[in-house]
């Protein structure tokens, strides 16, 4: 039985992409799957066994010292397969790579644009020169490496465009919904008589958490739950200071096999981002986990998100909380198109959008790797 390890300092022990679908999919597979995160003890799960390691809070101490606990724990394993999730762990990645195992970089986002929209590290100048450091240290990474997997076409195409040698290492592994935890229901929510939006995934300022609450100030009669973690208490201040906050359920963050029954028990899902440039190609998990619960949208008006979710939802200017409120109210006096729009989503993920088909790739890739 080969042996894989993946590892996270910033996820969470179960996170969506790197617990429940890649490490399920590869214990079912039967490989020996372990996991390396932030969690309070061991423990094994559903085939994946789990071993703690200790993050610093720090933003600064994390890629080091966080990132070095990593490594240790790792040597441990001997694993055959290593796969790190986090752009802060390249460098203890090189080192696997270099002590004879084979590595894959899980790229969940382009971090060299991501960068230059974190604030907290200074001003635009600084974001730039550290996306450029950045960028060359991924370069390097990219090259040495046994494969690195991307969630959309998109991000393979770039990676492609400036390394054409190393086309056959880059993998599209899609983040799409489980359909068998979608289907199961651990619990009963009940229904608000209101109506209800939902949110799910990572609060900050360029998910446009801020401008939906103060939409709400021109809809009395909605009600908004937020499920996930905040980035910063900064921004949630901020957000509960705002005269609709009376109107927003803060659940905080959610396992992700217990997230749909609240998904399921509202009206209308939200995933209004900013036009930056990795949200404007990106495909959002949370949009597929809406459209797999038949909940109906309302998401950014990119035109990419134009294209490929038109029929299941209603858009608005992120930015703008005047246009969220009247595609909100567009979508609540029209029933019979939630309906319609929820039913479409869900037959689109059953036939084009499911981790159950999916999966068969990542598995695939792991056969490979064991030769």
């Amino acid at each position: 039985m080969t042996r894989v390890c993946h590892i996270t300092t910033v996820h969470g022990a179960f996170d969506d992409r790197i617990f429940f679908k890649q490490c399920r999919s590869l214990a079912a597979a039967g490989f020996d799957v372990h996991l390396i995160a932030p969690i309070d003890r061991a423990v094994t799960e559903d085939g994946v066994h789990m071993h703690p390691v200790r993050v610093p809070a720090s933003r600064i101490l994390r890629p080091i010292v966080g990132a070095w606990r990593a490594f240790r724990e790792a040597r441990k394993l001997k694993a055959a397969v290593y796969q790190v999730h986090d752009p802060e762990l390249l460098w203890i990645a090189l080192l696997l790579k270099r002590g004879g195992a084979k590595v894959v970089y899980d790229m969940h986002e382009s971090m060299r644009g991501h960068i230059l929209t974190k604030t907290w590290l200074g001003p635009a100048w600084l974001r730039k020169l550290a996306s450029r450091l950045y960028g060359w240290f991924e370069d390097l990474a990219i090259r040495k490496l046994d494969r690195v997997l991307v969630v959309v076409d998109s991000m393979r195409e770039d990676i492609v465009r400036l390394h054409p040698a190393q086309t056959r290492k880059v993998e599209v592994i899609r983040n799409l919904p489980v359909l068998a935890i979608i289907d199961r229901s651990l619990k009963t929510v009940g229904r608000d008589e209101r109506f209800t939006l939902i949110y799910v995934g990572g609060l900050s300022r360029i998910r446009g958490i801020k401008e939906v609450v103060m939409a709400l100030e021109a809809l009395p009669d909605v009600r908004l739950k937020l499920l996930g973690p905040w980035a910063d208490e900064t921004y949630r201040a901020e957000c509960a200071a705002l005269p609709a906050w009376a109107q927003v359920d803060d659940l905080g963050q959610v396992r992700m096999d217990e997230v749909y029954d609240h998904v399921r028990a509202t009206d209308l899902g939200v995933c209004l981002l900013y036009p930056v440039h990795n949200y404007m190609i990106s495909l959002p998990i949370k949009t597929f986990e809406y459209m797999a619960c038949g909940l109906p949208m309302l998401v950014s008006d990119f035109p990419f998100w134009r294209q490929t979710f038109g029929p299941f939802g209603w858009f608005a200017d992120a930015q703008a909380p005047a246009t969220i409120a009247t595609a909100v109210r567009a979508a609540q006096a029209n029933a019979e198109g939630r309906r319609t729009k929820g039913l479409e989503g869900r037959r689109e993920v059953e036939q084009h959008y499911s981790w159950e088909s999916e999966s068969k790739r990542l598995v695939d890739l792991y056969r490979q790797l064991e030769r």
